[in-house]
């Protein structure tokens, strides 16, 4: 009897990923598929992303000292998004575009406030003006319980993508309680030779003038909320 032929057909096994972004979900295992062919499109779109890895890196770390009592989300993902877009066009590196993104968007600044933030370049981009208020949402007006004041921090981040450095700046404001209804004004100094600013924006709710700290990411918010460039 001749003998019986093994079949070449791959089974499909599926395993458990366990992810941050997205919960744990299944997948099939790598290896038990076909191989895919890639084309020259897709293959092109692979190396704008690594690339693109780069300058979100250089973000991505600059806000890291602020971020540990403020965790989680997409930002890495949009980062990346961002700069691949402006590589698939042709285009440099830029800050441009970035505003109004929430660095958890589970846990959104609006839930808390509407930031009125200006920012006003002068002197030839030597200076910025900055003039920093905001306006409590409903929402947190009913479950205020005991926070008596808001501590502010700008952090004002100056990128170079072409040396892949940055100079990062932060304002710490002095705690405003909540029947605080005056704005915040001061002027920062922009780096020699830099040509960006990105802002970003970080409330933290106070109790007494203490840190409210009782739960993670609870009663915090952080968001870039703008960019600018020299003219």
């Amino acid at each position: 009897m001749p003998a019986k032929k093994k079949s070449t057909k791959k089974v499909s096994v599926k395993v458990v990923v366990k992810s941050k972004a997205y919960g744990n979900h299944e997948r099939a295992a790598r290896g038990s598929k076909s191989r895919a062919v890639v084309n020259p499109a897709m293959k092109a779109h692979g190396r704008r992303l690594r690339k693109s890895n780069i300058p979100a890196k250089l973000i991505l770390d600059a806000l890291q000292p602020f971020r540990e009592n403020f965790t989680g989300g997409m930002l890495w993902q949009r980062l990346v998004k961002h700069f691949a877009a402006q590589a698939k066009e042709g285009k440099a590196y830029s800050v441009t575009g970035i505003k109004h993104w929430d660095l958890n968007l589970q846990y959104l600044t609006s839930r808390l406030m509407t930031t009125r933030v200006e920012i006003i370049p002068k002197d030839n981009f030597s200076n910025l003006e900055v003039s920093v208020n905001y306006e409590f949402s409903n929402r947190f007006k009913e479950r205020k319980k005991n926070i008596t004041a808001f501590r502010i921090t700008m952090i004002f981040l100056f990128p170079d993508f072409i040396n892949n450095d940055i100079i990062t700046i932060p304002f710490v404001l002095p705690d405003k309680l909540l029947t605080d209804t005056s704005a915040y004004s001061f002027i920062v100094q922009v780096p020699r030779r830099a040509n960006s600013y990105l802002a970003c924006f970080k409330a933290e709710a106070c109790a007494n003038g203490e840190l409210h700290q009782i739960t993670p990411n609870i009663d915090k918010a952080m968001c870039l909320l703008r960019s600018g460039t020299r003219n």
